[in-house]
């Protein structure tokens, strides 16, 4: 039955017969498979319609939404907008096809306009009743039924199956397998990031059974490089570092996360055990330090040290960064965009995001300049020679305390120590004097304080009164620079002095002030000035000897009873405020009152603890600190709102933490996992939610991720964006198979990674065979021949220096500073200079060289790395000149250039036999002899025209750092280094094949 259908006015003829069509066109042909909304039809809908008719309240139009059935199918204005099996009826289909401006859609200044094909599936999907649906991606995976030609004798995975079911419905095929010889290398570089040697692909060659290569795949993925090949991938998802970047980029310490990371993938941690661990660790049970340091994972973002900045403000955005970093790296969505309102496309509200904002908001990272918190790596060892140190400090520091009340009672015998009455302060603090007449301020005192002091006088006249600050020390004996120094460190902003006599009060004006300390800007007579933002400061010089006199305008005539009444205002902004002071009088003419030197008993054990100091101090600054995650004590927790337009200082309602419930629901682990909703919803929480089987897309995500690491492209070419605006699946069987494997096999990485290798699909040759096949599969989407495609920074950098010869094998450690050009490090604020690194640091791979945010590795940076200022979900390969450059004039590969040419010029035999020599070094495939002809003409060519000018010859040589061997000439090893040069710049060498 044909449906009655309005025919809108203004239709040209060929449009009114299109329409016609697809009114009366209600099934699909023959062979079709149905319309699938999450595949087909929201991918269109979200990036056409959904700005204006989406979730976002903010920018929706004509209060109109299309992203929910219920609204999408519901009378709208005398309109519906969309009418299962009824085009005409369907308001959204006839703005599609309509000729009029005023009412097409999308509008002509969205700038977006549909595709034949894309209105051809709006209008199929409604005559076949416009089934709804999510998104594909936030669909469960399901493992896929596999063809029933596939059994367990059969020689294909299931993945061979996929791939081939695949091809099939474009009429492709998968290739033969790859040579041998190409095979190994080509395990050997995606699974350790190194070549094999050419005697190790000739053993595999001579027996290239499935059983030995299975038994290659094993012992690839036992060896201890393949975590540090692996780990480049995590380090880039968490925006790894060795500064901390903005303006200053001061160094950090976060190389014992990267240690942490390959061990970790080495031993095939679960990614479950390692997201909890990364994102939660400091939560889990506090035996195990180990957990600890993987939480760097988030302390990787960057912190402003800039004078002048609001540490609140790069707090703020930090949290913002984690939240972002979390939703890409697990579940591939650009949650970032909810930050200043709902997602447009994608269902995360803005009240959602800071749900998630809620939960990373509870820990005690601040944008400090001291990175705090942080975490101790020490060894029983290590730790036992600090305490030895320690313990000299504390000695020297208890004989100090003998020397000078030794001293003292010789000097003060002039001095008369005042005698406490009574004091008090406005914060609350409680002050007592001890037997040294010292005063000690107990309890919490604050910041600012003001304290008001009642003393008793010895009769008779007093001159000078005399104010000391004083070194508190720790329970546990420690002073002065250690762990915690405990140094008083205040601004004594104000001082008044009054004399209570019987009925009278006098006030004492003191009018000079004297002192044997001052600084610049902070002199004693700004105790006096009335301005309270002013004052006797003790900062930056905390471990000197602290004393202030003051004169009194005219001698004071004390009696008995008299009472002498001091205030002190002090300040400092911080909690380390004055804790301990002592007061005195004299009754000397002023111009004879001195503080004395240190008497020679003194100075000795000043010495003594200073260089103990010392020596403590620089123990202390060489152990590693890593900055952690620690979470705020539950009554510190802070309060959370949603931030208008993502202005921080703009704070709207309050939210609690949650998570975006589309995606799953925390009640959903009850199933499989302690219930989240009788206890807080914490970190922990988050990650637990982030690894549920009730999870859509953590799966998804890493086997693409992992893929895509394999194949050069992932099964979704997106993986920063599985959400609506989306690459779609090039096999979502494969790649809902993958998910489901990884998962069902305890997110076991290397299983999942021997799965994938074994197969044919990944086997095969990638020779394109006939122009037809290019035209059908150009990029390789459909996988019909195996992936070829230029290797990553580190890759080519560690390759060349290991077919060179010089490839260290040390793992892990601090950081290393390789050979980089001169003069990138001339930045206002470097905090440490670029030292070439000598010896085996020189030639470390490329995962341990110093990454600098504001100056990162020119020579990875140009082949794509990153700076680590923000999470690489992917390096986008690029084809650039630079890239040429780096590798034919880079210190590095020149050295490298070197060290091959030394292997090929200690090989016997003719030029011929020298340049082959060299070329299966580097390609480890047999070389066939015309192969080498042009290296040799290039060779002889050379060595002739250096022999002609013997300074460039010198000049080569000294770059590449050669040593020319026994029996050559300059002119001859120089040749080689350019032959050499050659090879390792050769396309084949460059590229994964």
């Amino acid at each position: 039955m044909v449906p009655t259908i309005r025919i809108l006015p203004h239709l040209p003829p060929h449009l009114l017969l299109c329409v016609l069509y697809v009114a009366t066109s209600s099934h699909p042909a023959v062979g079709e498979e149905p319309i699938r909304f999450g595949r087909d039809i929201l991918p269109i809908l979200s990036a056409n319609c959904f700005a204006c008719h989406g979730p976002d309240e903010s920018t929706r139009k004509a209060n109109l939404r299309i992203d929910i059935e219920q609204a999408a199918k519901s009378p709208q204005d005398e309109a519906t907008p969309i009418v299962p099996g009824d085009l005409a009826k369907s308001s959204v289909w006839q703005r599609i096809v309509s000729n009029d401006p005023d009412t097409v859609m999308p509008p002509a200044d969205s700038h977006k306009e549909l595709k034949p094909e894309q209105k051809e599936s709006i209008r199929r999907w409604i005559l076949e009743g416009a089934a709804w649906g999510k998104h594909w991606s936030f669909e469960l995976p399901q493992r896929p039924s596999l063809t029933q030609d596939h059994t367990a004798n059969s020689s294909e995975t299931p993945i061979d199956v996929l791939v081939r079911t695949n091809l099939a419905k474009r009429n492709l095929t998968m290739q033969a397998p790859a040579s041998p010889h190409t095979l190994v290398r080509r395990v050997w570089l995606d699974l350790v990031g190194l070549p094999p040697t050419p005697e190790i692909a000739d053993r595999f060659a001579s027996d290239p059974s499935d059983k030995a290569y299975e038994a290659l795949v094993d012992e690839l993925l036992a060896s201890p490089q393949f975590g540090e090949h692996w780990a480049r991938m995590w380090m880039d998802l968490a925006r790894y570092a060795d500064t901390k970047g903005y303006e200053k980029d001061l160094g950090r310490t976060m190389w014992p996360y990267r240690d942490w990371l390959i061990q970790a993938i080495n031993a095939d941690m679960p990614l479950d055990q390692m997201t909890v661990e990364q994102i939660a660790g400091d939560l889990l049970p506090a035996d195990n330090q180990d957990h600890i340091i993987p939480t760097a994972f988030h302390r990787n973002t960057m912190s402003n040290d800039e004078g002048g900045t609001d540490d609140e403000e790069f707090r703020t955005i930090a949290i913002k960064d984690r939240i972002d970093t979390t939703m890409q790296v697990w579940m591939g969505l650009t949650a970032g965009c909810a930050k200043c309102h709902s997602h447009k496309y994608d269902p995360i509200s803005q009240s959602e995001y800071y749900q998630l904002f809620a939960i990373f908001n509870q820990t005690e990272d601040a944008d400090r300049y001291d990175d705090a918190p942080t975490h101790e790596l020490i060894a029983p060892e290590t730790a036992a020679k600090r305490s030895e140190l320690e313990a000299r400090v504390a000695a020297l520091t208890k004989e100090r305390e003998a020397v000078d009340k030794r001293a003292a009672e010789q000097e003060d015998y002039r001095w008369n120590p005042v005698m406490l009455l009574d004091a008090n302060a406005t914060s609350g603090a409680k002050l007592t004097q001890r037997a040294d007449r010292s005063l000690f301020v107990e309890g919490n005192s604050t910041a600012e304080d003001d304290y008001t002091l009642r003393f008793t006088l010895q009769p008779g006249k007093h001159t000078v009164l005399r104010i000391e600050a004083l070194t508190e020390p720790y329970s546990d004996g420690q002073v002065g620079i250690g762990r915690n120094p405990r140094d008083p460190n205040f601004v004594l902003s104000e001082l008044e002095v009054e004399l209570v006599s019987g009925d009278l009060n006098t006030r004492l004006r003191l009018a000079r002030p004297r002192a044997d300390f001052e600084q610049g800007g902070w002199p004693v007579t700004a105790a006096l000035d009335g301005d309270l933002k002013t004052g006797w400061a003790v900062s930056p010089k905390q471990r000197e000897r602290h004393v202030a006199l003051f004169d009194f305008e005219a001698p004071l005539d004390a009696k008995a009873g008299d009472v002498l009444v001091i205030r002190l205002k002090q300040h400092y902004g911080d909690t380390l405020t004055l804790r301990r002071f002592r007061l005195a009088t004299i009754s000397e003419p002023t111009n004879t009152v001195e503080l004395p030197s240190p008497n020679a008993e003194q100075q000795k054990v000043i010495a003594d603890i200073a260089d103990a100091n010392k020596k403590l101090q620089d123990f202390n600054a060489s152990v590693p600190k890593i900055p952690i995650m620690r979470e705020l004590k539950k009554e510190k927790y802070r309060v959370t709102k949603i931030h208008r337009r993502g202005n921080f200082l703009d704070p709207g309602d309050e939210v609690a933490a949650g998570v975006p419930v589309a995606f799953s629901s925390l009640d959903a682990q009850s199933r499989t996992q302690e219930s989240l909703t009788n206890g807080p919803v914490d970190r922990l929480g988050l990650a637990k939610w982030l690894m549920s089987r009730d999870n859509p897309l953590t799966a998804r995500v890493w086997a693409n991720r992992i893929w895509a690491r394999l194949f050069g492209l992932g099964l979704v070419e997106t993986e920063e964006d599985f959400g609506a605006l989306g690459s779609s699946p090039s096999n979502p069987e494969l790649l809902d198979w993958l998910a489901v494997e990884y998962r069902d096999n305890g997110w076991s990485l290397k299983k999942l990674l021997k799965t994938i290798l074994l197969s044919q699909a990944y086997r095969q040759s990638s020779r394109v065979l006939a122009p037809q096949q290019a035209n059908a599969d150009p990029r390789n989407e459909w996988l019909s021949r195996g992936a070829r495609y230029r290797l990553s920074g580190e890759a080519v950098r560690d390759q060349s220096l290991a077919v060179a010869g010089l490839l260290s094998k040390k793992m892990g450690g601090p950081p290393v500073m390789p050979p980089q050009p001169e003069g990138l490090w001339r930045s206002t604020y470097n905090g440490q200079s670029w030292v070439n690194a000598e010896g085996d640091d020189r030639y470390r791979r490329g995962i341990y060289t110093y990454l600098k945010r504001t100056t990162p590795y020119p020579a990875l940076t140009t082949f794509d790395g990153g700076s680590g200022e923000v999470c690489q979900i992917r390096r986008i390969r690029t084809n650039t000149p630079l890239q040429a450059l780096v590798t034919l004039n880079d210190p590095a590969f020149l050295e490298a250039a070197g060290g091959l040419a030394k292997r090929i010029a200690n090989q016997a035999g003719d030029v011929h036999a020298k340049a082959l020599y060299g070329m299966r070094q580097a390609l480890i495939r047999p070389i066939e002899a015309d192969e080498a002809r042009p290296l040799e003409k290039l060779q002889i060519e050379t060595q002739a025209s250096l022999s002609a000018t013997p300074e460039k010859a010198k000049a080569i040589i000294n770059v590449a750092r050669g040593v020319v061997p026994e029996g050559l000439t300059e002119a001859e090893f120089a040749s080689w280094i350019v032959v050499a040069n050659t090879i390792l710049n050769l396309d084949e060498f460059l590229t994964r094949n």
